[in-house]
């Protein structure tokens, strides 16, 4: 089930998604395998936008528990049949393909995707056409290990008709509380020149600039072999977008 926290944000974007909008494409970039011994447990959600039924917004849940030497592909394929028939339109761009390290599954129409992994699977966020509304970040519970998040914002500038970038790398222990981790996210966007703030202590509010270039797409690289939880909510769009 979707985090109350991340579902009542999520809950608030979709009632400002206008009928005929759509919310953007999100590419989660799955690579590494399992590797605890006895199998760990995957966790993957996502909320998106359902055009068969009158745009209304559809959480879709994927929670196992996977054996040992599960794949990043075999988890794809998994994500895949679970989110299609759901209703969401999703595509894992390496099905049918020869086996390679990483995986790529596209979803359209994403409100918002949370995900606990680690223990030897990995995986990237991106988001292809949208900013960040919000982001949370949750301590592990089964491996408790340090993390590093790295996040790379792609920004626009009207002026000089250019697109630039701006990053920033946070460091996380997993002994942290997660109104120390969104104190710590949001400080670091700051010096790295992304305005930011902090709601209710526990989920750092990206701003729509940064380094006063206006963000149109992000990618959240959380590196780490403890199960952190990672949440993230995409701006709503609308038809004057």
């Amino acid at each position: 089930m979707i985090h109350f926290r991340l579902a009542s944000i999520l809950f608030a974007a979709s009632c400002c998604v206008a009928p005929a909008a759509a919310q953007g494409m999100v590419q989660l970039t799955l690579s590494g395998e399992v590797d605890r011994t006895g199998g760990a447990r995957a966790e993957v959600e996502v909320t998106f936008v359902n055009g068969n039924t009158n745009n209304e917004a559809r959480t879709v849940a994927f929670g196992m528990f996977l054996a040992e030497r599960t794949s990043a592909a075999d988890l794809a394929v998994l994500l895949e049949k679970r989110f299609v028939s759901a209703g969401a339109r999703a595509v894992n761009t390496s099905q049918g393909q020869p086996a390679r390290g990483v995986t790529c599954l596209f979803i359209e129409d994403v409100l918002g995707v949370s995900l606990r992994l680690g223990q030897g699977l990995r995986a990237t966020v991106t988001l292809s056409e949208d900013r960040p509304l919000s982001v949370r970040i949750v301590p592990p519970e089964d491996a408790k290990q340090d993390a590093i998040l790295r996040v790379t914002a792609s920004t626009w500038f009207p002026h000089e008709r250019l697109h630039k970038r701006a990053e920033m790398e946070t460091r996380l222990d997993p002994t942290l509380t997660t109104t120390r981790i969104a104190d710590l996210l949001a400080n670091q966007a700051i010096r790295s020149g992304w305005p930011s703030e902090v709601d209710r202590h526990e989920t750092w509010l990206p701003g729509t600039t940064a380094s006063a270039g206006v963000i149109e797409g992000a990618s959240f690289d959380l590196i780490t072999s403890g199960d952190w939880r990672l949440e993230i909510a995409l701006a709503p769009r609308r038809q004057d977008r």
